[in-house]
């Protein structure tokens, strides 16, 4: 199975693009999915701006199919996922009050994994258009740098892939840090 996503993500035909968009849509849907060593890869074979566009809109794509899975068929799996973690329940409130705010909060930091938003906004009253809006412009940041890391990495440039490393896991401290005030 392995070598199959490996023989798939390397293609170098003419449709090598429209596979990996594919891998990213599925990627981006599975809870816990290593989706920036996927869109570093991606960005590694395409270079910035073809790597930007398949990765930014496969992850959106794929975050709005949970989403909308959620709001039509899922809705009892989330709430069971919900309810077993309390700073969740914070954030569905939050999202309640203020859905496009919530879901652009919790892509630029991770506040936790993509899959919980796309569900949590799911079960409430975000509009899609917001959902998709905010996800876009929330996944911006994250998508941007990863795609630049496969870019550098592509041309040997360590530094600016450890800089980027560092950007990234400040954004994770942060949302460490907000997580745990919303679980006391």
């Amino acid at each position: 199975m392995e070598q199959l996503f490996f023989d798939i993500v390397q293609n170098e035909k003419t449709f090598a693009w429209v596979y990996q968009f594919l891998i990213m849509v599925l990627v981006s849907m599975i809870p816990f999915a290593p989706i920036p060593v996927v869109a570093t890869f991606v960005a590694s074979n395409h270079g910035f701006l073809a790597g930007f566009l398949i990765n930014i809109l496969g992850t959106t794509m794929g975050s709005t199919l949970l989403f909308l899975l959620s709001k039509r068929l899922l809705r009892r799996i989330a709430l069971k996922y919900l309810t077993n973690r309390k700073y969740l329940t914070k954030y569905l409130k939050l999202i309640k009050e203020n859905g496009f705010s919530a879901v652009l909060l919790g892509r630029i930091v991770p506040i936790l994994p993509s899959a919980g938003i796309n569900f949590i906004a799911g079960i409430s009253n975000v509009r899609l258009i917001h959902f998709v809006t905010a996800t876009f412009l929330g996944k911006l940041p994250t998508i941007l740098a990863f795609t630049f890391a496969g870019q550098q990495i592509a041309a040997g440039n360590w530094y600016t892939v450890l800089i980027i490393a560092i950007y990234l896991f400040a954004l994770f401290l942060i949302g460490k840090k907000i997580k745990q005030q919303w679980s006391k």
